[in-house]
């Protein structure tokens, strides 16, 4: 029990880390009206900026680096479809306002989860 509490404890941090990147991600590219981009496997997650036409990943940034997910057995899934790497791509433009989305973080013992309305407002279940 003890184990799982403490799982479902990571795994909700975490969940509120990705949503606080995700509102400055979208926050940034408004801001610096340049699109800003997140890519999301199981293991890790990286932040990427458009010049011109080509998507540079963010290296020099400590909020946008590129992290690793801190639970090892974890399944990142969303109503976004992967790409044929098996990664979720969710871009922000400068527009205010973009398609909602749902990110799922699972566990074998626990799942937690991100809404995004499209408007700014990202909730945590």
């Amino acid at each position: 029990l003890s184990v799982s509490q403490n799982d479902h404890r990571q795994l909700l941090a975490e969940t509120k880390r990705l949503a606080s990147l995700l509102r400055l991600a979208r926050e940034e590219a408004i801001l610096r009206n340049t699109p800003i981009s997140i890519q999301l496997s199981n293991k890790e997650y990286r932040f990427f900026s458009k010049n011109r036409q080509e998507w540079i990943p963010i290296s020099r940034d400590n909020h946008f680096r590129k992290r690793q997910f801190p639970i090892s057995n974890i399944i990142v899934r969303s109503n976004i479809p992967k790409d044929s790497d098996h990664r979720i791509t969710i871009v922000f433009g400068h527009e205010p306002v973009a398609p909602p989305f749902d990110i799922f973080l699972e566990t074998p013992n626990n799942q937690s989860s991100i809404r995004a309305d499209g408007i700014g407002h990202f909730r945590i279940n």
